[in-house]
This record gives structure tokens, sequence and C-alpha cells, in this order.
């Protein structure tokens, strides 16, 4: 796995899982921590799962708002919210990379 650098920007970490599975590193509420394999690639969610619509300025909103983004847990067969400011890395599959992460 090569580490490719930061992301800082939770909008672009939201646009590397929309085409990818990642694994996170992340810390809960609770302060434990917690790893997931996850994604936002449709094409691999459920169709029971899917959304019926989605609304990009909600999701922005959120995001911004509270740092939190939503992402499908493969592993879980469930959406799961994800503290963008409390993840610590996030490893593509499809790319072969790592990234650390650390929020504005």
């Amino acid at each position: 796995m090569q580490d490719a650098g930061i992301i800082d920007d939770a909008v672009y970490f939201i646009e590397k899982l929309r085409g990818d599975v990642a694994k996170i590193t992340f810390i809960k509420k609770s302060g434990e921590l917690r790893y997931m394999k996850c994604t936002l690639d449709f094409n691999l969610i459920p169709k029971g799962d899917k959304p019926k619509s989605v609304n990009i300025q909600q999701i922005l909103k959120l995001i911004r708002k509270n740092g939190i983004a939503r992402v499908y847990d493969l592993e879980k067969k469930g959406w799961r919210s994800v503290p963008f400011n409390k993840t610590e890395y996030m490893e593509l599959e499809k790319e072969n990379k790592r990234y650390r992460i650390r929020a504005k």
C-alpha cells in the first residue's frame, strides 16, 4: 500500500469513496478506535439499501456543519456516520493508496 499524502477536505474524502472501497480508521464518540470497510460506490451497495434519492446539498451541509460523513459499511451491511475530523486513515483498494486524514 503506497502512502499518497494527506486529505484535509471532507468533500474530497467523500469523492474518493464514491468510486472505491476504503478501509478507514476513526475514533468513535466513546473514544474507541474503529475500523470500517466502506464505500459510496452505489454499484456495490445492495439494491434494498440504496437511497431513493441523493440530496448533495444536504450531504454537504451535514459534512460542513458537523463533520459527519454517511458511508455504507460493507461488513455490517448498513449506513453509518463517520466523524471526518476523527478519521485517521483511509486505504483505497482500487488505487492501492493510503491517505492520512487531517481535518482543517
